[in-house]
């Protein structure tokens, strides 16, 4: 009886349980359950959050994209129709003028009445656009003066009460003219 096994229920040393007339079955403990078989590393890499934030991000560019359109509301003046040419300006058209001065500088005027500075230059216009409803003004300038001083006084005529400006193009100013505009490359 030296060598009979005993026939409870009794736990092996090595941590397993014999049964009679059974295989050892072995004991898992939980934290080897979840543990992986191998633990080689990953080759790919896995793109499910990329796809997940790039999808977000063309959600959000969608919806930013048609608020954040800004443009500038122009008015340019219209050629005159084919069957009235040569006709006079009409008179409630303001054209603010800025050409070149011999001297280097540049010379202002107001329906071809000169002003002297940029502040004459408020006056006249808070004069002329305080009583009429139509607030428009048409800018012509030399492509020969500074831009900046063109800049200028726009800003001054905006300061003066003036909501809308035009641009006279020297395009324009020659076909009412009836001459060819000048060349506009540098090509010497």
């Amino acid at each position: 009886m030296a060598n009979q096994k005993p026939t409870g229920g009794g736990a092996a040393p090595g941590g397993e349980r014999e049964q009679p007339g059974r295989h050892k079955t072995p004991i898992i403990h939980s934290h080897e359950a979840t543990r992986p078989a191998h633990s080689d590393a990953m080759s790919d890499i896995n793109i499910t959050p990329l796809i997940d934030v790039m999808l977000v991000l063309l959600i959000i560019f969608m919806v930013v994209t048609p608020l954040a359109q800004k443009g500038l509301d122009i008015a340019l003046p219209q050629p005159p129709p084919p069957g009235s040419e040569n006709q006079p300006q009409r008179s409630d058209q303001v054209v603010l003028s800025v050409e070149e001065a011999p001297g280097g500088g540049a010379v202002i005027t107001v329906n071809k009445s000169p002003v002297a500075n940029l502040e004459e230059l408020d006056s006249r216009l808070k004069d002329i656009f305080q009583t009429k409803a139509d607030k428009t003004i048409f800018v012509r300038a030399s492509g020969k003066v500074p831009y900046g001083k063109v800049v200028e006084a726009m800003d001054v005529a905006r300061g003066a009460g003036v909501e809308r400006i035009g641009i006279i193009s020297e395009k324009m100013i020659a076909e009412t003219e009836g001459t060819a505009p000048p060349p506009s490359g540098g090509g010497q």
